[in-house]
């Protein structure tokens, strides 16, 4: 099983590191998980990721759910992309946005390929933690007085669209496939406890 090792950084805690391993076969979805249990976060907000250049600059946005009213406007959503669908190697870059009233922000760079032999259920897993991460809500003065038009926009979408999975129950069980089965040996193996869907992007 091919598994991608990330340093994890944020832009208000420079101090923090997190070393976190996950498989390629994992989604999306799966890395926005991982990266708020690893710091401390809940799942009640909405995110992006960005695939980047070497300089940071975005790319590609995966969005956790669709918030486009045109279908020109929809980009890809997270579960139904998998890490290795993007060829991740050595330096491959991301930013991870969380909370866009907040807008917490973090730095994954790939630092590492490699195979391993260990059970799915040993990842995703954090091999390194350095440093203390933010505090999610330590103080309220981050939000804006006023709300804006967008952010608006952003609340009554979530209202609408029902999100459930915000809701992640730790002692659910989810008999979705998310690895191929070539790469474990059962299901029950698998970490992973919340909603995945059915259908690939690609």
């Amino acid at each position: 099983m091919k598994i991608l090792r990330f340093n994890i950084t944020n832009e208000e805690a420079p101090e923090m590191l997190r070393v976190m391993d996950i498989p390629a076969n994992a989604n999306f979805q799966d890395l926005h998980f991982a990266v708020l249990d690893a710091v401390n976060f809940d799942t009640s907000q909405l995110s992006s990721f960005f695939i980047c250049n070497n300089n940071w600059e975005k790319k590609v946005e995966l969005t956790l759910i669709n918030m486009g009213t045109d279908e020109a406007d929809l980009v890809p959503i997270m579960k139904d992309i998998k890490l290795k669908d993007y060829e991740h190697e050595v330096g491959q870059k991301l930013v991870f946005e969380y909370d866009f009233v907040l807008m917490w922000r973090f730095f994954l760079e790939v630092t590492q390929v490699y195979n391993s032999e260990e059970p799915a259920k040993e990842f995703p897993k954090i091999v390194e933690s350095i440093g203390e991460a933010p505090k999610q809500y330590e103080t309220f003065d981050k939000y804006p007085e006023i709300m804006s038009d967008e952010d608006s926009e952003l609340v009554h979408a979530l209202e609408m669209k029902n999100m459930d999975f915000f809701h992640h129950d730790e002692d659910e069980e989810d008999d979705d496939d998310l690895w191929e089965k070539d790469d474990i040996d059962g299901l029950e193996d698998f970490g992973f406890e919340h909603e995945h869907g059915d259908e690939d992007f690609f």
